[in-house]
């Protein structure tokens, strides 16, 4: 089973508008409203991939009665830390082929819970194999609360992946003790690595033989429509990505993060990890539905993904 741990949840609200008309009334017909926050997103995809996945983190309120509703009426499992406080609404307006979100920040989380989730985290991680941590910090709490959950599935021998951004994951990635994949696109590897993201492979290869990238066994970094790049153990690729007509790219990436923990849980090899991975990508673009793939479609378009071997990464030059 796979665990997927939502520090900040939200229940996620689109608004499809033709023309956006600033200081002006806008009125929709097209409203979403989900369960959401980055791993909830990711839980959805796998639960569609047909994984067996249970999710926590923080609720409260109705909103957080909401996001346990839509989860129930998925079928998914999910075991949350309760609070006062109300959980957070995260709104995207997608207008003029462009997309604006409003955020908010969402509840306090104080000494008390942090414990009380570290607590539970070992009644949840009974026959876990792989915990994901994925979305950003609620107010309370910064990066040694997940640097604490790392440190945990490290010791019970768990595998742990981590998708957030800023100086959270440069703060982690940086630190002692790093997870087992992180899923960056351009703008945070530049963070990670304080420079611009090569495309030369002599440069590619230089990255990822360096701390810290050298230390982690699966980076996937993310490059919208023109696919990825993915660090697989001793082993650099590209993946190239049909050209589609995007619908909706929320989620996009916690799709194919989702593949990735999917092909892991299977042990399936490198080319069936990339092409699954990226499949389920592809597939959520093309759907309205946040974090959605349609199956059926799932073998028409795997086929589509072309993959690249870049360079040995350790390999001995002549």
């Amino acid at each position: 089973m796979i665990l997927s741990i939502t520090a900040n949840p939200s229940v996620d609200i689109s608004y499809n508008i033709e023309n956006l008309k600033i200081d002006d009334v806008n009125r929709v017909e097209l409203v979403n409203k989900d369960a959401g926050g980055k791993g909830i997103h990711v839980s959805y995809v796998l639960n569609e991939l047909g994984e067996k996945v249970i999710n926590s983190g923080f609720v409260g309120g109705k909103l957080g009665e909401f996001i346990e509703k839509r989860l129930d009426e998925r079928k998914i499992s999910h075991d949350f830390i309760k609070l006062d406080d109300e959980t957070r609404n995260c709104i995207a307006i997608i207008h003029d082929n462009n997309q604006t979100e409003i955020l908010e920040k969402g509840p306090k989380i104080g000494l008390e819970k942090e414990k009380e989730f570290l607590d539970h985290l070992e009644k949840l991680s009974k026959n876990i194999e792989i915990i994901n941590i994925s979305g950003s910090l609620p107010k309370g709490l910064d990066a040694s609360f997940y640097q604490k959950i790392i440190k945990f599935a490290k010791e019970n021998k768990i595998f742990v992946s981590l998708d957030t951004s800023g100086n959270t994951l440069k703060e982690i990635v940086k630190g002692e003790i790093k997870p087992d994949l992180i899923k960056p696109n351009e703008t945070e590897i530049k963070d990670i690595i304080e420079k611009e993201f090569p495309e030369n492979e002599e440069e590619i290869r230089k990255i990822f033989e360096k701390s810290p990238l050298k230390d982690i066994p699966y980076v996937i970094i993310s490059q919208g429509k023109d696919g990825a790049i993915f660090k697989i153990k001793n082993k650099i690729y590209k993946a190239i990505v049909p050209k589609v007509k995007a619908i909706n790219p929320v989620g996009s990436g916690d799709s194919t993060l989702a593949g990735a923990l999917s092909a892991i849980f299977n042990k399936e090899d490198d080319e069936d990890f990339i092409k699954k991975s990226m499949t389920c990508g592809l597939l959520n673009v093309l759907n309205e539905e946040i974090a959605h793939i349609n199956i059926n479609d799932f073998d028409k378009y795997k086929e589509k993904i072309e993959i690249k071997e870049l360079i040995w990464k350790f390999q001995k030059k002549n």
